[in-house]
């Protein structure tokens, strides 16, 4: 836990001091799928390990995404995966942080359709992106879903020409989140 706010809060989140802890929700076990859709095979990977904090109070959202907690269906694809395309050892991690851009009663149960721009950073690239999901509140846990389309292009992920019939240009991203009440350690 400590490992995450260390990251989150002064780093990546800033949240004012004035902000109280029951206004920080936090997920430690986000699920992040992708998959990649080409000729001569699809491929997919899902990460059960990917952090996330949100300020209910200022809308500021931020995920931490490990590059090496990506697991597929096979060991070679992991292997290339972490090796030749997202050099995950060179960049270990992705992130985004970024606000919720719509008016949402926090204290209300119901879904709420949401768009949040931020700054997404993978493989050495910074990018602003703005995407759109879905909030559903219950009591005093949220939960985010949505999807997103990422052209590896844009975040300088080379694949060589001999296999550009294995991998798409753009990748489709899935993102499920269950938020809980950050509860400060006395």
């Amino acid at each position: 836990m400590r490992m995450l706010l260390r990251f989150f809060l002064p780093g990546l989140f800033c949240l004012s001091l004035a902000t109280n802890a029951q206004n920080v929700l936090i997920s430690k076990s986000a699920e992040i799928t992708f998959f990649s859709e080409a000729p001569v095979e699809n491929i997919s990977a899902k990460n059960n390990s990917v952090n996330s904090i949100l300020n209910t109070v200022t809308n500021d959202i931020a995920f931490i995404v490990s590059i090496r907690g990506f697991k597929f269906e096979k060991e070679l694809m992991e292997e290339h995966f972490n090796e030749k395309y997202l050099e995950s050892d060179k960049y270990p991690q992705a992130t985004f942080k970024g606000k919720i851009q719509d008016s949402i009663d926090w204290k209300k149960d119901g879904v709420y359709p949401v768009s949040a721009t931020g700054t997404l950073s993978m493989h050495g690239v910074d990018k602003t992106v703005t995407e759109k999901g879905n909030i559903e509140i219950k009591g005093k846990e949220a939960h985010l879903s949505g999807s997103m389309t990422i052209a590896i292009s844009d975040f300088k992920i080379s694949i060589p020409k001999l296999l550009f019939q294995n991998i798409a240009d753009t990748i489709k991203v899935e993102y499920k989140t269950d938020y809980i009440p950050y509860q400060k350690k006395d």
